[in-house]
């Protein structure tokens, strides 16, 4: 051994040493999870849906702790074994003493174009349960448990509709998923005439014109669950808030376009509007070489008219698609 890894050694050495009192007390206060779920810090809508994956082990009788730096979203549900705030070494720690950490990561760039996902051959939910072990059926629709206050306390406006026209607030933004902000305010235009529109999201988006509230950055991610829960319906493009209305059973109509296949991102419940033009599915997250010609397949009156579609026939119990995970499913 060098002098060099000999001090490197040395420095490993030191610092596991300077945090096993933490991981200790971590130890006695937590205890030891025999299965936990980790996503990471920045996993907002990921951590959303590891409540179905939380759900279905439930179910099974073998559930998850979940370690997570958005405990709220949690808040009411009593399907994780314990809910813990995000601490890498203590999850080393878990891994070094046989317990089950399993972070169900359903997406990976590809090797060849660091632009493109890979992305599964099935619903996300569906690939982070098999992720997770869990055989079976399984329902595809993430949770989250509002109280009546929460439900009564939002604003409530006559026929009202909730929408969000950008992810570009998002902590990991996608540009390949924006419909763009025109054709989001000519929709906007188009709507006003029979619905109260309640625009969520992050305050630095574009204020959309005719809409009869602006919560933009005023809500608290519980809260803005609350306002869908007391919408008509939610309209939004792919991401959180998306997965957040089917969380609360609120019917959204979602502009997907081209990046992903049907039957990845989506629910059943909702109406998904897709183009499919040559270049699609293209898996790409920031640069697209045909300016986003999926997006702009999808006109502001296609969206009115779903969304008028959507008022006509949303039932009472939003329907679930279920699937049938096996053990040599790959």
């Amino acid at each position: 051994m060098t002098a060099v890894d000999d001090t490197v050694s040395w420095r490993r050495w030191l610092g596991r040493a300077a945090i096993a009192p933490r991981m200790a007390w971590r130890g006695v206060r937590w205890g030891l999870p025999a299965r936990s779920l980790l996503f990471g810090p920045m996993s907002l809508g990921d951590d959303l849906l590891c409540t179905a994956v939380l759900h279905e082990a439930r179910r099974r009788g073998q559930p998850f702790t979940m370690f997570t730096a958005r405990p709220e979203l949690f808040a009411g549900n009593h399907d994780p074994a314990g809910i813990r705030p995000i601490d890498d070494h203590f999850s080393t720690f878990l891994r070094r003493m046989k317990r089950t950490v399993i972070s169900p990561y359903y997406v990976h760039p590809d090797a060849a174009a660091p632009d493109r996902d890979v992305l599964p051959k099935r619903h996300i939910i569906a690939e982070m349960c098999r992720l997770s072990g869990i055989t079976g059926e399984v329902g595809l629709r993430p949770y989250l448990h509002l109280t009546d206050d929460e439900r009564k306390n939002a604003p409530r406006l006559p026929r009202q509709i909730a929408l969000h026209s950008t992810g570009m607030g998002a902590a990991l933004p996608y540009p390949t998923k924006e419909w763009g902000a025109d054709r989001f305010a000519e929709l906007a235009r188009l709507l006003s005439k029979d619905f109260s529109l309640v625009q969520l999201g992050s305050r630095h988006d574009p204020l959309l014109p005719e809409v009869a509230l602006d919560l933009r950055g005023r809500t608290s991610l519980r809260e803005a669950a609350a306002v869908q829960s007391v919408s008509l319906l939610f309209i939004g493009l792919e991401g959180f808030l998306t997965h957040l209305a089917r969380a609360i059973d609120c019917p959204a109509v979602v502009i997907h376009g081209g990046r992903a296949p049907a039957g990845v991102f989506d629910y059943v419940a909702n109406i998904n509007l897709y183009s499919r033009p040559p270049c699609s599915p293209c898996g790409l997250r920031t640069e697209c070489p045909q300016d986003l010609a999926c997006m702009a397949a999808i006109s502001a009156p296609a969206v009115a008219k779903a969304v008028q579609e959507m008022i006509t026939r949303s039932p009472a119990v939003l329907p679930v698609a279920k699937v049938e995970l096996n053990r040599d499913d790959a």
